[in-house]
């Protein structure tokens, strides 16, 4: 009994301690800001590594490569900051990176497209902010679908996965 007593407090309080600590992310207020924040140090990362790399490859491989780092990296900081007390399916989480990873790939294909047509040359840098400007589209799109989708608390949703 005395060895039972004696594990007791410490099963109970890393739950205790994790509500707390994940309280407001459980929140959409809470998830949105925290989304934010990892978005836009994301966008950030991939307009540097795109300039960077774009001294060594051609439009597309440069976006290809950015954007195939940063979209593996803040899906990973999204599941862990904005939300880290939502249950998820594994399917659902490689779903979910591939359909960003296609999305942001067609997007800034599209961005790159139309910048192409409205100035003749331009320079890695113009290129890397009309990329960073569409991605507020994703962005947005991105933590709708985490939300409803990948970060479902519905018992329904998630036993159709099962």
């Amino acid at each position: 009994m005395k060895g039972v007593a004696a594990r007791e407090p410490k099963a109970v309080t890393p739950v205790a301690v994790d509500r707390a600590r994940t309280g407001k992310r459980d929140d959409v207020v809470g998830q949105a800001v925290l989304f934010t924040v990892v978005g836009v140090l994301a966008t950030a990362a991939n307009a540097v590594l795109y300039v960077l790399l774009r001294e060594i490859f051609p439009v597309g491989a440069s976006n290809f490569c950015s954007l195939l780092i940063t979209t593996v990296a803040s899906s990973v900081a999204h599941r862990h900051f904005a939300f880290a007390a939502r249950d998820e399916h594994p399917v659902r989480m490689h779903l979910q990176t591939l359909a960003v990873f296609s999305f942001y790939c067609v997007s800034n294909n599209i961005a790159l497209g139309l910048l192409g047509l409205a100035v003749e040359d331009p320079s890695s840098v113009a290129e890397a902010a009309a990329v960073a400007a569409l991605s507020i589209i994703g962005g947005t799109t991105r933590f709708v679908v985490m939300r409803l989708w990948v970060f479902s608390r519905s018992a329904a949703h998630r036993a159709s996965w099962e």
